[in-house]
């Protein structure tokens, strides 16, 4: 049956996170270059032209008569990449909308989750639900978070900042996390399961006396 919601496979590429060891990252990679579908190649001019273009891997399709769209994958860390932005260079001569997400949900799942499972990467897409109200300035930060303490805990040094920057957001920006779904996403960004639960204690303990000291200082 097709994708009745065409802005789904967006949601889904941006959202999409790779683990593994810096070697099978590489192999990741590789894989992907290898297995690209029929009108899809690899943007290595566009990705000269990036400020960091070793941490950016760019895919195009452009075929007269169809559509014309770039899809990006970064890697944030030696060992972690996230699908980036899909770029679209020229809509469809009908004007079909829908044709962009097909070629996205193309290229996730004829070339880049097979990729991944070759190589055994680990693939998952953090994300919070509807029992949560997390705001783009708030999804920034936890993803920022995710990759700087790359699963590690407890945090220290720049890790530890960013949790207070994280604690304060979510303060300022009137966010509602909901518990199950936190630890859901901390699994999903590459915390074990058996200290999810104490990280979500510390994120809602955290959150408290911040609230407190606010109110404290309020008066």
């Amino acid at each position: 049956m097709p994708n009745l919601d065409p802005i789904m496979p967006l949601r889904d590429w941006r959202s999409s996170l790779y683990r593994g060891g810096a070697a099978v990252v590489e192999e990741f990679l590789n894989a992907i270059d290898n297995g690209l579908p029929s009108g899809w190649r690899r943007d290595a001019e566009y990705e000269r032209t990036r400020e960091r273009p070793e941490r950016v891997r760019c895919y195009l399709f452009d075929k007269s008569g169809d559509a014309a769209v770039r899809v990006w994958l970064q890697r944030v860390t030696p060992t972690r990449l996230r699908g980036g932005p899909v770029q679209v260079i020229r809509h469809p001569p009908a004007g079909d909308s829908a044709r962009i997400g097909e070629l996205t949900s193309e290229l996730t799942n004829a070339c880049v989750l097979p990729a991944a499972a070759t190589v055994s990467i680990r693939e998952t897409r953090p994300s919070f639900g509807l029992r949560s109200q997390v705001t783009p300035a708030v999804d920034m930060v936890f993803t920022r978070l995710a990759d700087t303490a790359d699963g590690k805990w407890p945090l220290i040094g720049a890790e530890q900042v960013l949790w207070n920057e994280l604690v304060a957001t979510c303060l300022g920006e009137s966010a509602a996390i909901d518990r199950a779904e936190l630890e859901q996403w901390l699994v999903d960004s590459g915390w074990e399961q058996e200290i999810v639960s104490s990280i979500a204690d510390r994120f809602f303990a955290d959150s408290e006396w911040f609230a407190e000291r606010l109110a404290v200082t309020a008066l």
